[in-house]
């Protein structure tokens, strides 16, 4: 069968900051973490300030000012319970309910999860640290932590699989906790799951960018509407993830993926294209700086 393939585009902010892959309804942005240094004799004094402050404040009002560490512990674990039922309150997802998300999935609403992404055709890559690249020795070498429940072994094992026939990737693989939370741990890609809800996207990959590098990434699973999904919604949105967390750029799309269930050659070709080149720069006796580019024959 003819594979169908749609350009995806990043939601990226300015500078250092995490890059969220994913397919979404129209509208849907990413998370911009501004890391600029505050320096300064002012920025100091004003944090000294607001941190007694907060102090004082936490002291009289949260812990109802304590005169010892007995009551100080009997204050925190009221303000503990007090910000769990505000938690409630404002309806964020229980990531960890698995009863409250869809009877299945049709191929219907999931063409239509994968196919309102505003910002199609940006190709956009943004490549791992360096220290993860070694174009002489198999591309890029990237630990996956498999952080998903028991429920998703199988696609996991089955997508890392289908990525590790590029030439350009030398995948380990390292069960660790499960974490519906999803965490992300710098140097290496966290794969999990959880009930996100109702947030219009099936699976979202978040990779965090340091000096216009990849430093960490985290592919997350919508249990909303991926736990009573088939088998094919589930292993085509695990690989898709998966993809973007080694790319960082559009990747293959398809409304049916019983049938596109492969990264295809697209993909292979642009991994080679950035892990498997040498890039070697030589300055002219006029100052000139010119760079050679030599993909690594394999």
């Amino acid at each position: 069968p003819t594979k169908s393939y749609k350009q995806f585009a990043l939601h990226k902010g300015k500078e250092n900051n995490i890059m969220t892959n994913g397919y979404a309804k129209p509208g849907y942005g990413g998370v911009v973490v501004d890391n600029r240094k505050r320096n300064g004799a002012m920025g100091g004094l004003f944090t000294l300030a607001v941190v007694g402050v907060s102090g004082y404040l936490i002291w009289k009002y949260a812990l109802a000012s304590p005169t010892d560490l007995a009551e100080a512990q009997d204050g925190l674990a009221n303000f503990t319970d007090k910000i769990g039922e505000k938690w409630d309150d404002l309806g964020m997802p229980d990531l960890d309910n698995f009863t409250d998300v869809l009877d299945g999935l049709s191929d219907d609403l999931f063409a239509e999860l994968y196919g309102g992404d505003p910002m199609l055709g940006d190709n956009t890559t943004v490549n791992w640290d360096d220290q993860h690249v070694k174009p002489d020795d198999g591309g890029l070498h990237l630990t996956l932590q498999n952080a998903l429940d028991d429920t998703w072994q199988t696609e996991f094992e089955t997508a890392v699989a289908d990525w590790q026939e590029s030439d350009a990737l030398q995948l380990t693989t390292e069960r660790v906790a499960v974490d519906y939370n999803c965490n992300r741990v710098d140097g290496v890609m966290v794969v999990c799951n959880a009930n996100f809800g109702d947030t219009g996207w099936v699976g979202i990959n978040e990779n965090a960018i340091l000096g216009d590098v990849v430093v960490s990434s985290v592919a997350k699973m919508n249990e909303y509407y991926l736990r009573n999904a088939d088998f094919d919604h589930r292993r085509f949105t695990m690989c898709h993830e998966i993809g973007h967390g080694m790319h960082s750029s559009s990747i293959y799309y398809t409304d049916n993926p019983s049938t596109n269930l492969l990264p295809g050659d697209v993909n292979m070709a642009k991994l080679r294209e950035m892990y498997l080149t040498r890039r070697l720069t030589r300055v002219e006796e006029d100052g000139t700086v010119v760079q050679t580019t030599e993909l690594i024959k394999r």
